[in-house]
């Protein structure tokens, strides 16, 4: 039973993995359109979370708040206090 746990996963892992580019390129459309919507932004930053609960996606989570903060620092703390609470 814990093979099997681990080999799901290992397929999820891997599954996430091959979002990464995708949504690097979505994260860099948003804020080239200067995309200030705060449901868009946070949706993804939550998704972000979990993909770095994988091991991956911090650098995006990262660029994301960051400019989530150029505009709206209040809500882009509390992000990198989930972050710093979740994973330091």
């Amino acid at each position: 039973m814990i093979e099997d746990i681990i080999k799901i996963t290992e397929k999820i892992k891997k599954e996430m993995e091959s979002n990464i580019p995708v949504l690097e390129e979505y994260i860099n459309l948003m804020i080239k359109n200067k995309e200030r919507s705060q449901n868009e932004i946070e949706s993804m930053l939550d998704i972000l979370l979990e993909y770095i609960s994988m091991g991956m996606g911090e650098e995006q989570f990262k660029k994301l708040n960051h400019y989530y903060g150029l505009f709206n620092p209040e809500f882009s703390a509390k992000y990198n206090e989930f972050y710093h609470e979740l994973f330091d």
